[in-house]
C-alpha cells in the first residue's frame, strides 16, 4: 500500500518552488495535500511568518483544485484565526 499523503509531504519539503498546475496533475488528490503541506511548513520555517505560509497554502490548495477544508483544518488545529484568514484569501486570490 502506498502512503502518497507522505510522499507528497517529503517532495514539498524538499522542493524549491511550488509545481505549476500543470505538473500537479499527474498527481493524486492525497500526494498533493501533502505536497501543499509539506512546501509551506518549509516556507514557515524559512520565514517564521505564518501568514504568508497560510496564504501560500490557499493559492496552492486552489491552483491543484483540492478540497480546502481538507487543507485548512491543518490550520485549525493551531487555533490561529489569523491563518485561516489568510489562507482563505490566498484561496480567493488564486480563483
Amino acid at each position: 500500500m502506498n502512503n502518497h499523503f507522505g510522499k507528497g509531504l517529503m517532495a514539498g519539503l524538499h522542493a524549491p518552488y511550488a509545481y505549476s498546475a500543470h505538473h500537479a496533475v499527474n498527481f493524486c488528490s492525497e500526494y498533493k495535500r501533502g505536497f501543499v503541506l509539506g512546501f509551506t511548513h518549509r516556507m514557515f520555517e524559512k520565514t517564521g511568518d505564518r501568514q504568508l505560509s497560510a496564504w501560500e497554502a490557499g493559492i496552492l490548495t486552489r491552483r491543484y483544485g483540492l478540497d480546502k477544508e481538507m487543507v485548512m483544518d491543518f490550520f485549525n488545529e493551531n487555533h490561529s484565526g489569523m491563518a485561516v484568514r489568510f489562507f482563505m484569501v490566498g484561496y480567493r486570490l488564486e480563483g
